[in-house]
């Protein structure tokens, strides 16, 4: 009795501390289950350990390094789709090719899902940036009503000319970072300005001056903002970024940056409007005519009455081609500079195109697009150089339809079920590309391996109806502008550089490093 009584009153004195240990167990029980158990209907799938994955970016692992260490050992054990949790659901992936072609192409998987922005905050930068509205994610009749206004513009013959006319200015800057930086150039440094005055002229008909100052109102807003998407707090615990934007100067300024680069194309957008109404020009259809650029034909598309935009839809699709049409481009341009660098042969081989083409005078060529059709073997490189770092190592998610399960390769996908292809993974599978690490154009040549291929083995714009709108904008520029340096220079590493042996990232993602430099020796 004396011993009962003790305990009784032990624990009434303690009561708070019981109450506190039990509250405290319960809420990591919660929690556990909520971010780290598989739910019950998808435990037949192997998944990624979420702990792991989060160490792996935190530690800025590269790409390459963390889908071969943690993916592939998962992909014989459910016909190669695996769970991921990160960064905010389980989600499926595919990275079995044919499985992937399914997932691409079959009506039932076509469904975008909004998931990943439903978990930024409304006042988020992000939110504010992109918002839900915008081609890349919305489905249905929404989306057939933006894409018909988007056709005109994305279904036109690209402006090789555009692009063209830029190439004397990265010359005159690829001479002055030499005679400034020990006769390197800084290539991230280089395709960023590039491509970002590339996407000035011909998407928006505007000067972002990119080349010629590199302290331009849009240079530094956008360099910003592209650091603030490649943080960690913001992208995967957006809810905590509220507090960290308050604690920390840098992502602060990053944070406004986003809202000043919204502001100055909301600028852009009203002015190109008003432009428009006030001269009353000819509204026909004339995707033929190169002189239009893409935001001005798809104002024209609206005022021919072919669908209408509000001003947030207009301001997030535009950014979504900023931020797409940018990025992908200049680190695409960066890596594959890189590994013509390394592999002086293939280099070779590629000038030797180029020269055929253009001619060997020593005076600048732009090339037409009639001559960009004939760049086989640049084109090669540029395939193999996105195959080695695509722009995006994954698509935007899909979900299945809600009352129904699907069969996806004989591995049962249940109802609304978010899916997604590892387009990472296709890419580095060595059981479908011999040395999958090594830079082989001749992959992509007409009976080459890729064409040997069954299903979807390469997909750096995705594939199927919802493929990239800006894949034929981008491989026009990468050819016009690859073509035209290996007209005019040769280029290797310097010396001193660390990336001889593989490049050394310093992203957790497919980003160009800032310590990437080349040589170059012009030819003329």
């Amino acid at each position: 009795m004396v011993n009962s009584s003790l305990i009784r009153e032990q624990l009434y004195v303690y009561r708070y501390y019981v109450g506190a240990i039990a509250t405290t167990i319960l809420v990591c029980d919660q929690i556990y289950r909520r971010f780290f158990e598989v739910p019950k209907q998808l435990q037949h799938i192997p998944h990624l350990s979420y702990w792991k994955h989060l160490m792996s970016l935190i530690m800025k692992e590269p790409l390459v390094s963390r889908t071969q260490r943690l993916i592939f050992p998962l992909l014989s054990q459910a016909n190669g789709l695996y769970l991921n949790k990160m960064p905010f659901d389980w989600t499926i992936y595919v990275a079995n090719p044919i499985l992937a072609k399914t997932v691409f192409f079959k009506p039932e998987y076509a469904t975008k899902t909004t998931f990943l922005m439903d978990y930024f905050p409304e006042d988020s930068a992000m939110m504010h940036f992109a918002g839900k509205d915008n081609v890349a994610i919305i489905n249905g009749e929404h989306w057939k009503a933006q894409r018909k206004i988007m056709n005109p513009a994305f279904h036109r013959e690209m402006p090789a000319a555009v692009f063209g006319s830029l190439m004397p200015s990265v010359f005159e800057l690829i001479k002055q970072m030499q005679s400034n930086g020990e006769g390197h150039v800084s290539v991230s440094t280089l395709t960023r300005r590039l491509t970002l005055d590339a996407l000035g002229k011909a998407a928006f008909d505007f000067d972002f001056c990119a080349l010629k100052d590199e302290h331009s109102v849009w240079v530094e807003t956008y360099n910003q903002v592209v650091e603030s998407f490649l943080e960690i707090i913001p992208i995967f615990f957006p809810t905590v970024d509220r507090v960290y934007k308050f604690l920390s100067r840098k992502r602060r300024e990053r944070y406004n940056a986003t809202f000043k680069l919204v502001s100055l194309l909301d600028d852009l957008a009203d002015k190109k409007r008003e432009e428009l109404l006030q001269q009353k020009l000819d509204l026909e259809d004339d995707r033929s005519n190169n002189s239009n650029d893409l935001l001005t034909m798809m104002l024209k598309a609206e005022m021919r009455g072919e669908g209408a935009w509000t001003k947030e839809e207009l301001r997030h699709n535009m950014a979504i081609f900023f931020l797409a049409g940018h990025d992908t481009t200049s680190n695409s341009l960066a890596f594959c500079l890189y590994y013509l660098a390394i592999n002086p042969d293939i280099q070779a081989k590629a000038r030797e195109e180029a020269l055929c083409v253009l001619g060997d005078e020593p005076i600048d060529v732009f090339p037409t697009l009639e001559d960009c059709k004939k760049f086989t073997y640049i084109d090669m490189c540029i395939k193999e150089g996105l195959r080695l770092q695509p722009p995006a190592n994954e698509i935007t998610a899909r979900i299945t339809p809600k009352d129904t399960d699907l069969d996806l390769g004989g591995i049962i996908i249940p109802g609304g079920s978010m899916i997604n292809v590892d387009i990472q993974a296709l890419h580095y599978r060595p059981d479908l590309w011999h040395n999958s690490e090594t830079f082989i154009p001749e992959r992509f040549a007409k009976g080459g391996e890729h064409d040997l291929h069954e299903g979807i083995t390469y997909a750096p714009f995705s594939q199927g109806g919802r493929i990239c709108l800006g894949i034929n904008f981008s491989m026009t520029e990468q050819r016009v502008v690859l073509s035209m340096l290996l007209k005019k220079y040769e280029w290797e590493l310097p010396s001193e550089s660390i990336h001889h042996d593989r490049i050394v990232m310093d992203q957790t993602f497919n980003v160009a490093p800032d310590s990437l430099t080349i040589k170059f020796d012009s030819r003329y």
